[in-house]
């Protein structure tokens, strides 16, 4: 049995979260006044981007030459980060994640994920 991969994660984050009236809030107010917000992730396996914008998460292949935050570690750092195996401070601490960009972006983030997945 092979393991998910990063992207398929943020798929099916985005698949809740734009199915979710409160995760659909939380990406309304994040993104505020933008048009939108643009979070990539680059792994050893993959690049992949999400977009979100007025309350709808999107998950893109390839690079987006300007995201507002970009996420770099290998593919199994980023699943253990976002399905909380691992912190994230610690896969800093021990550079195997790097965070390029508005740091503060990936707050929101998790928030986003903790409500769609547990609700809180």
């Amino acid at each position: 049995m092979s393991a998910v991969s990063s992207k398929g994660i943020f798929e099916e984050i985005a698949k809740k979260a734009n199915s979710s009236s409160e995760g659909q809030r939380i990406m309304k107010e994040w993104v505020g006044h933008y048009h939108g917000k643009i979070l990539q992730f680059e792994t050893d396996a993959e690049k992949f981007y999400l977009v979100i914008t007025d309350g709808k998460m999107t998950v893109y292949d390839g690079e987006y030459p300007s995201p507002d935050l970009t996420f770099r570690g290998s593919s199994q750092v980023i699943s253990d980060v976002f399905t909380g195996k691992r912190s994230v401070g610690d896969a800093m601490k021990s550079w195997d994640l790097l965070l390029m960009g508005a740091g503060h972006e990936g707050f929101t983030l998790g928030k986003l994920i903790a409500t769609v997945f547990l609700g809180t």
